[in-house]
């Protein structure tokens, strides 16, 4: 009902506001001893100030205004109408009233009359004001963790805010000579022991991470702090200056915190040249291209101004998405999207003949552990006898160079997915130099952020309210983000001399029940609290430990700090090729035993789960 009635209320507060300014005018005028005769000036033009006052207010608009959103421009919307109106007022005055009529007056009257307008209008904003801090948050109070150029680039974005969604309410810093400082008005209270105390003062909501380097341990240890001190608090962090740099971003924007953050990461060096020299103006075959390893290889592999890029996976909508990213992003005159699987020898022969593809990376594989131990027949198809078939085909059409993406999981194997990609390697090396192909592998662990990894399926449950399945207490595994994982394959593709087994530095592993419980607290919340963490047990195939190296391979330095070297022990084509024919026998028969018996034969250290025969225990 006030609302309906709103401009009707502004329009007499604005009559009683220019009655008490005039009113009030005259009587500071005479220190509030008005005399008869200048209570007769008074009452014989009000009505001309009221008349002249509220036609200059409706003609600069101050009746079309909301009022609770008042600003400036409304303020100088006042200060027109006042000065136009008082210029009238002046004129009809002084050319009427020849004399006696007050001029302090004519300078008072203006002055109380924008400061009585304006303070009405202000008022109804502030009231708003008020009553809307009432009912809502203010805004997130911020702790900016490092007081450098990259935190001091972060408080200055935040007090651009327009929106003033953020207050940074301090600094911490662990250099001393920073501390009881300021930056920008911004106190630097301490050191990283300083950080509970500093979140409980100011209820601190997000604590911003704003450094450039050793993040990882850092996040770690302030988390703990956290977790320690009872402290629920939301950490958020910002691309570091070179990632600004290299990725031409406008402003460091602030971003949640990821696993990779905590990972112990320094920058990888690459040889830009050699790369280069490998790829450009190449054909190249990428196959799984539409998986998480493969994509991001077409990706980078364009970064380079390949002469072709012929992609192929069997997954059709895996392959339209990244076909739709690469051509959005100009690169479609280069690509040969192929909808395929690699154990089709007549498609690869097609493919070979059509494209003459000059370096192959073989990304295409079944990598889901547990799903390959009751499915052992189509591991061995996809990543072993696919591998073969891609390999011959290479060697048959001459191609340059072949690398095999392989897995930590093919070291001493435990798992039919793990002894699978074990033979690929064997494969690779048997077919090293034939034809002049360079043929080589490269393992690495778990890749952050593919499909099926375990840390999305942690934060699947964290938004599902928990618990946190974690198979058990003392299960390590090592961890890469995909850019760099890419990054060290595309390196040791040209490192390659034919035969090698590139290891990737994997950092330190990390318990697994460990990233859950940072996991948790990334998303700011409590361990065992808030979320609970399940252990379930080992499943099928899985191993406590993951490891690098065979006892049987020959490591060598290959000049990169990221990138190990093992030279396995030779492996002669002939039997090869029987061991090939025998496996796909045994993969076109139901019972699996024979195949899980022959993957042992051929390889002594699988430990995997022994199977038994058909009514037989073995």
């Amino acid at each position: 009902m006030i609302g309906k009635y709103a401009k009707w209320l502004i329009f007499a507060s604005d009559v009683t506001a220019v009655w008490l300014a005039y009113w009030l005018a005259f009587q500071l005028r005479f220190d509030f001893r008005l005399p008869s005769e200048e209570y007769t000036h008074f009452l014989g033009t009000l009505p001309l100030v009221l008349a002249f006052r509220l036609a200059a207010f409706y003609y600069f608009g101050l009746y079309r205004g909301v009022w609770r959103y008042a600003s400036m421009d409304d303020l100088a919307s006042i200060f027109k109408a006042v000065i136009t109106s008082q210029l009238l007022i002046m004129a009809v005055i002084l050319f009427f009233w020849h004399g006696g009529f007050p001029r302090a007056v004519l300078v008072a009257a203006p002055v109380l009359t924008v400061f009585f307008i304006g303070g009405i209008r202000f008022a109804i904003r502030a009231t708003r004001e008020m009553r809307y801090k009432e009912n809502t948050r203010g805004p997130t109070q911020v702790l900016i963790y490092g007081a450098g150029d990259l935190g001091e680039s972060v408080l200055r974005g935040m007090k651009r805010d327009k929106l003033h969604k953020y207050n940074v309410a301090c600094f911490l810093d662990d250099d001393e000579t920073l501390w009881h400082h300021r930056i920008h008005g911004t106190p630097i209270l301490g050191g990283r022991k300083m950080l509970c105390k500093a979140i409980t003062r100011y209820l601190i909501d997000e604590v911003v991470i704003a450094v450039n380097h050793s993040r990882g341990p850092l996040i770690k240890e302030l988390m703990a702090l956290c977790v320690e001190g009872a402290c629920k608090v939301q950490f958020r962090t910002v691309p570091t200056l070179e990632e600004h740099l290299s990725h031409k971003k406008g402003g460091f924007a602030v971003r949640n915190l990821e696993f990779s953050d905590l990972l112990p990461r320094k920058r990888i060096n690459l040889d830009m040249k050699a790369t280069a020299g490998v790829l450009t103006g190449k054909t190249v075959l990428v196959t799984g291209a539409g998986g998480t390893i493969g994509a991001e290889l077409c990706r980078q592999i364009l970064r380079y101004e390949p002469g072709r890029l012929v992609m192929l996976d069997n997954h059709n909508t895996a392959m339209f998405y990244i076909e739709k990213e690469l051509v959005e992003a100009g690169h479609g005159a280069l690509l040969r999207p192929l909808v395929g699987d690699v154990c089709d020898e007549a498609l690869l022969e097609n493919l070979f003949t059509t494209h003459a593809p000059q370096v192959v990376f073989h990304a295409a594989a079944h990598k889901h552990v547990p799903l390959m131990e009751t499915n052992p027949q189509e591991a061995v198809k996809n990543n072993t006898l696919g591998t073969y078939a891609l390999a011959e085909a290479a060697v048959r059409h001459h191609a340059e160079r072949f690398l095999f993406i392989s897995t930590d999981k093919a070291v001493r194997p435990s798992s039919v997915m793990g002894a699978t990609k074990r033979l690929g390697e064997m494969v690779v090396r048997a077919f090293a130099g034939v034809n002049g192909t360079r043929f080589m592998s490269v393992r690495f662990g778990n890749v952050l952020g593919s499909s099926g990894s375990v840390v999305k399926i942690f934060q699947e449950q964290i938004q599902a309210g928990g618990p946190l399945t974690v198979t058990h207490p003392e299960a390590t595994r090592y961890f890469m983000t995909v850019e760099e994982s890419i990054q060290l394959i595309l390196q040791a593709c040209a490192l390659g001399r034919g035969g090698e087994i590139f290891v990737l530095n994997m950092g330190t592993p990390v318990k697994v029940a460990e990233l859950a419980k940072n996991l948790i607290v990334l998303n700011g919340l409590e361990p065992g609290k808030d979320i609970e963490i399940c252990f379930t047990g080992m499943r099928p195939g899985e191993k406590m430990y993951e490891e690098l190296f065979r006892d049987g391979d020959v490591r060598k330095n290959t000049g990169h700090e990221d990138i190990f070297m093992a030279l396995p022990e030779e492996s002669d084509m002939e039997i090869l090729k029987e061991q090939m024919s025998e496996l796909r026998l045994l993969t076109e028969i139901p019972d699996t035993a024979p195949l899980i018996d022959t993957i042992r034969r051929l390889i002594p250290t699988y430990t995997g789960q022994r199977v038994e025969r058909a009514g037989v225990k073995d």
